[in-house]
């Protein structure tokens, strides 16, 4: 009876952020403030409402907008791919924790169903309990948002990899929102890890616990400067959360035989990094290809990975860096944020403003 309660004083529209046409953000969305509020879980659904507090964003969302059409048969299209929030009402068939309302939850949407336009950047969502996992009503919400996208993105490197205690790895863009997650995670697997980043961000990326600090301004080349000073300890593995094409180039000079370049990046744009990507995959080292690894996949969120992750959090041995938080009306100002390519970890738009 408390999740009808609940649901009897959801308004019947909300504001949401649509895209109406292709483009960068700035001028392909709105922000509609009569938009429909999904409908509440019938009790024997396996959904869950959730009243959102932040939305996290994602550095794709930016190319996702330029390149997709907006198709008719799907409606209109609402933005991005993970949150925190409350539980507002809930099906008897989801996961008995987070069913109750007022849970306080971390959840994302699939990505086919958020390239289809069925995004979170809106005050209610609708959502499969399987992709909804509680989190203690401490953590911060701006934090707490981020840790599907960059957390499950960092977890799945580090088991890609086969990162463990007495490894040393490269970690590029150790300051960004994946990368932050990164240097932790490896920490906290016994790895020593070198971070790169700017000089600006050393005092945070030492912060997270990283062995050694590259400021790659100043030594540049990136690749240069680590054939000079590490062709004697090599890498076990490079883990590259920008895309530098140059890294994996170079990495015989510091990179073991066995050891691998993974890379989630696309510092040089989607088609260069596609066609980077088939060349580091494919092409022979008789007729030029480098003689190293070269790993690249998708990071779809996984609710198992989000209970891991929430979990650490909780107990304080990772945290979420936050670059900055928007209010819901200024989400444009978090997309330019995005668009500079200099945050500190992740960009978040607070959608409630109580």
């Amino acid at each position: 009876m408390a999740s009808i309660a609940r649901a009897s004083a959801i308004p019947s529209t909300m504001r949401a952020w649509v895209r109406r046409r292709r483009g960068p953000p700035s001028s392909a969305l709105k922000l509609d403030p009569g938009f429909p509020t999904p409908a509440v879980p019938m009790r024997s659904s396996s959904d869950v409402l959730i009243r959102v507090s932040h939305v996290s964003l994602q550095f794709s969302s930016e190319m996702l907008m330029k390149a997709l059409p907006v198709l008719p048969f799907t409606g209109p299209y609402v933005p991005e791919l993970e949150l925190s929030g409350e539980v507002v009402a809930a099906g008897d068939s989801v996961p008995p924790e987070v069913r109750d309302p007022g849970t306080h939850v971390v959840a994302f949407q699939n990505i086919p169903t958020m390239v289809m336009g069925h995004g979170v950047l809106a005050e209610y969502v609708r959502l499969p309990g399987s992709q909804v996992a509680r989190i203690d009503a401490t953590v911060d919400k701006a934090s707490a948002s981020g840790i599907n996208g960059a957390g499950s993105t960092a977890l799945k490197m580090i088991r890609t990899a086969g990162v463990r205690e007495g490894h040393t790895v490269l970690v590029n863009g150790a300051s960004g929102s994946v990368g932050s997650v990164l240097v932790q995670l490896c920490k906290l697997r016994g790895a020593k890890v070198v971070g790169v980043a700017s000089g600006g961000n050393e005092a945070m990326v030492r912060g997270l616990g990283v062995d050694e600090f590259i400021d790659y301004r100043k030594e540049d080349p990136l690749p240069d400067y680590l054939a000079h000073h590490y062709s004697d300890k090599p890498f076990d593995f490079v883990l590259d959360c920008v895309g530098t094409q140059a890294l994996f180039d170079n990495s015989p000079a510091y990179l073991k035989a066995e050891g691998a370049v993974v890379n989630i990046g696309a510092l040089e744009g989607a088609l260069a990094t596609m066609r980077n990507a088939l060349f580091n995959l494919y092409l022979p080292t008789w007729l030029g290809g480098v003689p190293r690894r070269y790993i690249m996949f998708s990071t779809p969120p996984a609710r198992d990975d989000a209970v891991y992750l929430a979990n650490l959090v909780e107990e304080g041995r990772v945290r979420i860096s936050v670059d900055s938080v928007f209010d819901m009306g200024d989400a444009m100002r978090a997309y330019e944020r995005i668009a500079t390519k200099r945050a500190r970890g992740k960009v978040v738009v607070k959608v409630r403003s109580d």
